[in-house]
């Protein structure tokens, strides 16, 4: 059936048995049918991990993203071009550009400076702003990424294993779950070596080792998504999405269209619901998305489904496909981490003990070399001398994820005047139990700049959380002190709330569709065919980066596709 034949009809009357949708058939609807295995919605690691694993047994794989490839190398992370890589901090404005938040309040606040004769209304619904959105029960910097690569365009790769009991499913087990983390580590290229012979990278570790010896807690390297180039030691190859789908996709990708092609990537189009089959409610045919690029809607027909659009738009889309009523728990059980920062400026008798090579690791040679090269350096530390990368692991006595690094965030900028070599950044996230009224609703009267239906966010700490969140507060300064002293304007601070960007639980796995969304194998209820991925399949609460974790769950998802394709 050509697209000119469909125009105007109802969606459910063309192609027996057809597929569900209220709506009339836009003119110049593209209908297309490319017998396709698998189709994802979301370039992002997750759904890389779906395309690399399917494509690998022999599936045909379409993949949606609603933003553009910016990058030669589809997916690839932005912090590899050496320009952010020699000046970090530059890299800040790439994120900010990067990142668009989902609920902003209406403002009230009018310019008393505005030229009279301009309009000037308070209650107006300016671009973007949430009218329904109450300030106290947002998620004020909850944002998305809409670019190939998602997220990974521009995180920052850390991928440390959770607590075994404390961020994993009361149902662990220890084998399969190693496996998966394994398979996991393998495919995004943690490691935990590539900062090990920075100078500063010892220097900020042991001396936490040495403040906290009788406390018996562990300093060790952020396990870290990248690899050195071996080509320059000075510079690092961050993952993301590229590397998760693999140079043989990537190679596939560069090639021209073909029906025969395994993989292809649409960017700029938009999903905007999946579309079960009238007379088999179970079965998803396919989706409706926009070529935005066009304004030209697409039918497009799929075997299989996975929506891994991030935490908040994927059950946008869900919501938007009429699948609210249908799946209770939607949107809710949402965690995301309490958040705290500081900055501090090394401690001047740390830096001058460089020079004699406490801990015998062959320093004096090379800050010898550093010194004689730069003789007006005042400090001991190579221009190349990698940033520190350290953890301290979720424990029973410290539960909370620990940074201290130095990275470029939306935040955290480091004045000019201030030698970067001498800053180190520190960033603890807390856990935040999932409860069901902490939620993402949405509403179809009010859309998003993509025409989507508007996110509105309803967020609160429980007591028990808030005073963890105190303590965790408190044992940063306390670990900050040991380093140095803070630096002007980056005191301790709670960072707003969805500041993390690692909101979970939103579509959590689960035994029952009265508190879940999809079942161990990341398919939604009800359905046969329509599987979700991201951190919002994530049903417990969290204090680590969740990429890892989503990825374990992805390559279960992908294997139930492959065993439901035969």
């Amino acid at each position: 059936m050509t697209a000119a034949s469909i125009q105007g009809q109802d969606f459910h009357a063309i192609d027996p048995p057809g597929f569900f949708l209220k709506d009339k058939i836009a003119e110049g609807t593209k209908l297309i049918d490319e017998n396709i295995d698998v189709l994802i919605v979301g370039s992002g690691p997750i759904g890389a991990t779906y395309a690399r694993k399917l494509v690998e047994s022999g599936r045909k794989v379409w993949m949606l993203e609603v933003g553009a490839q910016e990058h030669r190398t589809p997916g690839e992370h932005k912090k590899n071009a050496i320009v952010f890589q020699k000046d970090v901090n530059s890299f800040v404005n790439v994120i900010k550009g990067d990142l668009n938040l989902l609920s902003v309040p209406t403002s009230k606040v009018t310019s008393n400076t505005l030229n009279p004769v301009s309009y000037s209304n308070a209650a107006y619904i300016q671009n973007g702003q949430n009218p329904n959105q109450a300030p106290h029960v947002n998620l004020d910097n909850a944002a998305a990424t809409r670019t190939v690569g998602g997220m990974a365009a521009h995180w920052t790769c850390a991928t440390p294993r959770p607590h075994p009991k404390l961020e994993l499913p009361d149902t662990y087990d220890s084998k399969r779950w190693d496996q998966l983390f394994s398979a996991a580590e393998r495919l995004i290229g943690t490691s935990s070596d590539e900062f090990e012979d920075s100078i500063r990278q010892q220097l900020v570790k042991r001396t936490l080792q040495e403040a906290y010896a009788d406390d018996d807690r562990e300093f060790k390297a952020l396990p870290l998504a990248c690899k050195r180039s071996e080509q320059n030691k000075s510079f690092v190859k961050w993952s993301s999405t590229a590397t998760v789908l693999g140079q043989e996709l990537i190679d596939i990708l560069k090639q021209e269209p073909s029906r025969a092609k395994k993989f292809e990537l649409l960017d700029e189009h938009l999903c905007e619901k999946i579309l079960p089959v009238n007379d088999d409610p179970k079965q998803v045919w396919g989706v409706k998305a926009q070529d935005l690029r066009t304004g030209t809607d697409k039918l497009i027909k799929a075997k299989q489904v996975v929506i891994c659009a991030g935490a908040v738009l994927t059950p946008q889309i869900l919501f938007n496909s009429g699948l609210d009523e249908s799946l209770p728990a939607l949107g809710k059980w949402l965690t995301e981490q309490t958040m705290t920062f500081c900055q501090i400026v090394l401690k001047k008798s740390l830096i001058e003990k460089v020079d004699k090579d406490p801990y015998h690791l062959g320093w004096k040679k090379i800050v010898e070399a550093h010194r004689k090269q730069f003789k007006a350096d005042p400090l001991p530390f190579p221009f190349d001398d990698p940033d520190p990368q350290i953890t301290t692991p979720v424990s029973d006595k410290y539960p909370w994820h620990t940074q201290i690094h130095r990275d470029a965030f939306s935040y955290g900028l480091v004045p000019p005047a201030f030698d970067q070599r001498v800053i180190v950044d520190l960033r603890w996230f807390g856990l935040v139990k999932p409860v069901e009224s902490n939620c993402v609703t949405f509403e179809h009267k009010i859309k998003d700049m993509y025409g989507m239906p508007q996110p509105t966010f309803n967020y609160e700490l429980s007591d028990e959380d808030a005073e963890q969140a105190n303590e965790m507060m408190n044992d940063m300064t306390t670990v900050a002190s040991k380093l140095g002293g803070y630096l002007p304007g980056a005191e301790p601070v709670f960072l707003p709330p969805g500041a993390a960007l690692h909101i979970c639980g939103t579509t959590r796995v689960g035994t029952s569709k009265t508190d879940s969304v999809v079942d161990e194998n990341c398919k939604v209820w009800d359905f046969n065919n329509l599987y979700l991925g991201g951190c919002n399949v994530i049903p417990t609460r969290i204090a680590c980066n969740p990429t890892l974790t989503a990825i374990c769950y992805a390559l279960v998802g992908a294997e139930a596709i492959d065993k439901a394709l035969g």
